[in-house]
């Protein structure tokens, strides 16, 4: 039987089951599956529900990458799987995803695309590959049979959403199906907020590389300064009030905090980040641990915190209380509402407005030597409170509070109390 590769979005689908549900069901159908997840948004989901056996996270990809990925590897027939918080923000997601694979060059008769959109249970199918005496025809009908409680929908005529003015050099790139109030985030960074509008739709617009206006929302132009020079018809974009609108059943820490310990002696490094993007390579590195995570500003802070607290990874982040609200549990950005994303032996430091971005230079500046990382020779222990006085000592003149996490040691002890 043909391979089939699924391409898993998001932590929904994870959270409600539904991606497990969709590999046991092809399987069950006779098809040998590959399932990799496409974006960062759905690691921690993941790692929670204990399925990175099944849902490969190890490559940090988007979403038409993965399917690029694929097809490079000979996998041509590729299923997405999402939960959508919105029908036509579902839509969006599959002919966003096949746009960019095309716009880089490949072109789509080199794949069958169809979409599994758990949110209101219908397939779209996107387009099926002629194939040998009807195959990949065949293949689709199989799995219309298998999902056979998903209605069956057309597909949005694929065209560009980027349009460019030549005489005023602007770019534009319109976005749909954004709700009022939602987060705008551009590769991992929240640039804007939309506002009200009658058609759900949002436009960016960039001149040389820089994004000047959001037309429908409110640009917030201090963030705009962690973003390199962006071409909008590539770019990675999100809307969202969270990026996590379900609960995982558990949170997945042991089998992670395992396989790190089981690694053995190796190079020791801390990492600097002004955004998620990146993180989980480093995590998962495979020549060096990553010992300590420094976060710069407060929404990076509580996303980096809830991932590394999987992987028993310290923190020290550095915030000002601007928090964008992308993590749910982050309501005024008071300090103590961090508690819950740090993990054990971190730190954080609550700063005067607007100056965590300009010490996050300083340190990386100086510490890091304009780097994003640097080796923790001789005892790591020493080393880790070493960077955390050097990073205090760098803004002391601006602290305002410190949040610190209890120890690992403690935590243990808390939780025999308990049994």
């Amino acid at each position: 039987m043909k391979t089939l590769g699924l391409l898993i979005h998001g932590p929904e689908v994870i959270d409600e089951g539904e991606a497990e549900e969709a590999v046991e069901t092809l399987k069950e159908a006779g098809f040998e599956v590959e399932a990799a997840l496409g974006g960062i948004t759905g690691k921690t989901a993941v790692i929670d529900a204990g399925l990175r056996h099944v849902i490969d996270i190890s490559k940090d990809l988007k979403p038409s990458e993965v399917v690029e990925d694929f097809v490079n590897r000979g996998v041509d027939f590729i299923l997405l799987v999402n939960h959508a918080k919105t029908e036509e923000s579902g839509f969006m997601l599959g002919e966003g995803i096949l746009r960019n694979f095309i716009d880089r060059g490949s072109a789509k008769e080199n794949l069958s695309f169809v979409q599994l959109e758990y949110r209101n249970r219908i397939i779209i199918r996107w387009f099926v590959k002629p194939g040998d005496e009807d195959e990949n025809e065949n293949i689709y009908g199989k799995i219309r049979g298998v999902f056979s409680e998903f209605e069956e929908r057309e597909p949005h005529k694929l065209e560009s959403r980027c349009k460019k003015d030549v005489h005023l050099d602007l770019m534009y790139r319109e976005i749909r199906g954004v709700h009022p109030g939602e987060k705008i985030v551009v590769d991992g960074v929240v640039i804007g907020m939309s506002s009200e509008n009658k058609n759900n739709r949002v436009t960016l617009v960039a001149k040389e590389g820089k994004l000047v206006r959001i037309m429908g929302g409110t640009l917030i132009k201090h963030n705009l300064e962690k973003l390199p020079p962006l071409d909008l018809k590539k770019e990675m974009i999100k809307t969202a009030s969270v990026i996590r609108r379900t609960k995982p059943k558990s949170i997945g820490i042991d089998e992670v905090s395992i396989s790190r310990r089981e690694k053995g002696k190796r190079k020791k490094i801390a990492c600097f980040f002004y955004t998620v993007e990146n993180l989980f390579p480093k995590i998962e590195g495979r020549d060096a641990d990553v010992e300590v995570a420094v976060a710069i500003g407060d929404d990076t802070t509580s996303i980096a915190g809830d991932l590394l607290k999987r992987f028993g990874i310290r923190m020290i982040g550095i915030t000002d209380g601007d928090a964008d609200g992308l993590i749910d549990g982050i309501e005024s950005g008071a300090l103590e509402e961090y508690v819950k994303f740090m993990p054990p032996d971190s730190v954080i430091l609550r700063l005067k407005p607007e100056r965590d971005d300009i010490i996050g230079r300083r340190v990386k500046d100086e510490i890091f030597k304009g780097g994003d990382e640097i080796e923790l020779e001789g005892d790591v222990e020493l080393q880790f409170e070493d960077l955390k006085h050097r990073i205090l000592d760098l803004a002391k003149g601006d602290i305002i509070g410190v949040l610190r996490s209890p120890t690992a040691n403690s935590e243990k002890m808390k939780k025999a109390k308990e049994l």
